[in-house]
């Protein structure tokens, strides 16, 4: 959809608050969707390009008087083409947009301000709200401003906090769908069906950590499903709870930290909740760019048999000769429509309506995310996840994946950086692991108290009849002391290797890695992502993993984007074309170094390794 912003002074008298307010919108919007500027010298030209996909903001004033006759062109052709228009009142005495578009509601600055009890210098506050409803409209199978907030916390220290937080969210984003246990369980119900029914339906979620937290099993149970489901999880810590307690981490560190206090103060809270429903706007936002990884995933898959059917709503059609029957039969038609949020059933019934109207014969309607464990009936529309649904097409086109028992190993581990852009970090890793393991492979790694327990569950869901047999973990008895009680749970969900520990911890991982990778025969790829970058780079885990590999002759693949020490290896054999880490093609190396398409580079891969 294409954005057009009408310069302030092309509606407006005084533009004083306007201008810097139109900067920030526009600059936020710019990080996920190109804005046109219209202004005197361009209008004539950008009158001639919108059409009902377009999508104009514009400035209210107290009267119509600095309407130009451009101006009233303009909008009169985005009437007659159903433009969508987004008038913005930064004051209550111009919350009536100009004649010309009287019939659009406008969005109120001053009843955003006043809801906050904030003065006109928080403006900027109020622009990525603004921006927030914008993106709702424009990217609506991307971010919906009503999306479902799921906030996890431990009743017994967050409970009040929690509820202030929640009562403020309300009052400050009206849309927003906060779910809390203790309000949205009701009295008779079975209280985990409807707190699992929440987070399969949730856009978000939001961590309360307090000191005991680590000691609840429902918010280990609450964070492992939204990592596995790529759900953003915005990560707030109070009053500095003990990470080290906390079994699944979503990143490495919080995204916000307060005190108990903050919640007490109105002021303080009202800050707080801008700064929180920013972060999962944000949050939502990088995830959602997964939508078109997958998408130019897909479209590699079918080729020239795909056809966009709509774009603004990300539906299209998918015409497959069909295989293995002698007589001549109709092609396979399928129409399958991506979603970054949760869908509807007002999103379900558009869907079903825009296939009625194609009036073409189809095999099967299907709507996509990540965020399914299970196929789900929508009569007639099925919902499927994104990764079993590839896989599905994959084998029919392709064949089967790999069937020999041969391993893959995975090395992870956060590099330095922002908390959000770590989470790229877990979400690749969760990525690769899954379809390693789909394409018939035993994914390998060494203990790492963040991922193992990710990795488990990655098993569970995508081998199902015997998970175990397809995990290999390796942990050095340097740290037996900290994990004997979890022993017996590690072996439940994994082949578990334990290695002598030696004089010191480095010693002792380093006879871990050495026993981990050097094993020719039976370890087909080392696959490394993040790390610490260290002054002394010999002391970098992932370097002395890579040396191990060649030295087995074990080919490496090297991820770039997610930062960390990976991303100085992968550029530092950018000159050679990567040839001392392994002799795959070029391209799909420098995929490894560039791209953010986790997903289309592991399928790249596995191709590769599995001529």
């Amino acid at each position: 959809m294409q954005i057009y912003m009408i310069e302030p002074d092309m509606t407006m008298e005084c533009t004083t608050q306007a201008e810097p307010f139109a900067h920030t919108v526009k600059a936020k919007l710019e990080s996920y969707v190109s804005v046109n500027c219209v202004n005197s010298f361009n209008i004539n030209m950008y009158e001639g390009e919108i059409n009902e996909n377009s999508f104009i903001i514009l400035f209210n004033d107290k009267s119509d008087r600095k309407m130009s006759e451009n101006i009233q062109n303009f909008l009169n052709t985005a009437k007659k083409k159903k433009t969508s228009i987004f008038p913005i009142a930064l004051q209550k005495e111009t919350r009536m947009p100009a004649e010309k578009i009287a019939e659009y509601q406008s969005y109120d600055v001053y009843e955003q301000l006043r809801c906050r009890n904030l003065e006109d210098t928080y403006l900027s506050s109020i622009a990525e709200d603004c921006v927030r409803k914008i993106i709702s409209r424009t990217m609506p199978m991307l971010y919906s401003n009503s999306g479902l907030i799921f906030v996890s916390h431990r009743r017994l220290d967050g409970e009040e906090i929690t509820a202030n937080l929640c009562d403020r969210i309300k009052q400050q984003s009206k849309q927003s769908n906060v779910f809390r246990d203790i309000i949205n369980v009701q009295v008779g119900e079975a209280a985990q069906n409807v707190i699992d029914k929440a987070m399969e339906n949730s856009d978000a979620f939001l961590f309360i950590h307090t000191e005991k937290s680590a000691e609840s099993v429902w918010i280990q149970k609450e964070l492992k499903y939204a990592l596995l489901k790529s759900i953003p999880v915005v990560w707030i810590r109070i009053e500095n709870a003990d990470i080290s307690k906390l079994r699944i981490k979503p990143a490495e560190n919080p995204n916000l930290e307060y005190h108990f206090s903050d919640f007490e103060s109105e002021e303080r809270l009202v800050k707080i909740t801008d700064e929180i429903l920013q972060t999962v706007f944000e949050a939502i936002m990088r995830r959602n760019r997964e939508v078109f990884v997958y998408l130019n995933s897909i479209k590699s898959l079918f080729g020239d048999r795909i056809k966009e059917i709509q774009k603004t709503n990300l539906i299209y059609e998918v015409t497959v000769p069909r295989r293995n029957y002698q007589y001549p039969q109709r092609d396979i038609v399928q129409y399958f429509q991506l979603y970054g949020r949760t869908p509807l059933q007002t999103d379900i019934d558009n869907y079903k309506e825009i296939i009625r109207k194609k009036g073409v014969a189809y095999d099967s309607a299907l709507i996509l995310n990540n965020s399914y464990v299970e196929r789900k009936n929508y009569d007639p529309i099925i919902g499927e996840s994104w990764a079993r649904f590839y896989d599905n097409w994959s084998r029919y086109l392709k064949g089967q994946g790999k069937e020999e028992n041969m391993e893959i190993i995975i090395s992870g581990a956060f590099p330095d950086g922002d908390e959000i852009c770590k989470q790229s970090l877990t979400d690749a890793l969760i990525i690769f692991a899954s379809a390693v393991i789909r394409d018939g492979y035993c994914l390998t790694f060494g203990s790492h108290p963040t991922f193992q327990e990710i990795f488990f569950e990655v098993a569970k869901e995508a081998e199902t009849n015997d998970s175990k047999q397809k995990l290999k973990m390796y942990i050095s008895k340097w740290f037996e002391d900290q994990y004997t009680d979890q022993k017996e749970h590690f072996k439940m969900h994994a082949n578990l290797i334990e290695t002598q520990k030696k004089g010191s911890v480095e010693k002792s991982l380093s006879a871990m890695r050495k026993k981990m990778i050097q094993r020719r025969k039976e370890v087909a790829a080392l696959i490394c992502l993040g790390g610490k970058i260290k002054e002394d780079k010999s002391q970098e885990g992932i370097r002395e993993e890579i040396r191990l590999a060649q030295e087995a002759k074990i080919p490496v693949f090297v991820a770039g984007t997610v930062g960390g020490c990976s991303s100085v290896v992968a550029a530092e054999n950018k000159a050679s074309g990567w040839k001392e880490l392994n002799e795959a093609p070029w391209e799909l190396n420098r995929m490894f170094m560039e791209d953010l398409d986790y997903f289309c580079i592991v399928r790249q891969l596995l191709d590769y390794l599995d001529r």
